[in-house]
């Protein structure tokens, strides 16, 4: 008898996502390139970005779906700024738009490159008023913006599910707000350790009041 195996690759649950294959991709290439830059899905708006002033103004009608939205559906056009006519849309930072970006690409994946053994540190708190968030992620912002920790551990640390953290991973990642200390992906221990990660109630309060202290203006 014999096993096929052929299909072992195939069925495997992906882990992280590309982004080549969505918008980020292609914001990432304007930035890069620092040309100005439409970017347009065809029925569901453009945006349109000057990465020499780290802006862009959109027009998006569902932004969500504009970023979820296949690479090969959008039509890429380098522009000439002089030729851009003045539009009551309001510009924002780029940043935010690699935020977005990254964040409804995600869906609960971890960003192309990145690892649940990295240990990560916030280089800042991003504006969670005005860029899309989820539930917990104003505490694993104030977790990863205090103490350096690795992303496999904040999941057990804070008792939220894995895909959260690694969509708020992605989003601050993608937006240069992450700042990845090390990684260490061969620790082969380190699954049975965070396990077995049970954090102490009393300190994990004590901690998050003086930590959401700094939100609610107390």
């Amino acid at each position: 008898m014999s096993l096929d195996l052929s299909n072992t690759a195939t069925n495997a649950v992906p882990t992280t996502f590309a982004p080549a294959n969505h918008l980020l991709g292609l914001v990432q290439g304007a930035v890069a390139s620092r040309d100005d830059t439409r970017i347009t899905l065809p029925g569901k708006g453009e945006i349109v970005m000057f990465p020499g002033r780290n802006e862009y103004r959109s027009n998006a009608k569902d932004m969500a779906e504009f970023c979820r939205a296949p690479a090969g559906h959008f039509e890429v056009t380098v522009i000439n700024q002089a030729a851009i006519t003045d539009t009551p849309v309001p510009a924002r930072s780029i940043k935010d738009l690699l935020w977005m970006a990254a964040f409804h690409a995600s869906q609960g994946l971890l960003l192309e490159g990145c690892s649940k053994y990295d240990v990560v540190q916030f280089r800042h708190w991003p504006n969670l008023t005005r860029l899309p968030a989820t539930q917990n992620a104003a505490r694993v912002c104030a977790l990863l913006t205090r103490h350096p920790t690795t992303i496999m551990l904040v999941h057990h640390i804070l008792d939220i599910e894995k895909s959260e953290v690694h969509q708020i991973y992605s989003a601050a990642y993608g937006a240069g707000i992450a700042h990845r200390i090390s990684s260490n992906p061969v620790s082969g221990s380190i699954d049975a350790f965070s396990a077995e990660v049970q954090p102490d109630p009393l300190q994990e309060r004590g901690l998050f009041r003086s930590l959401f202290a700094k939100i609610s203006g107390l």
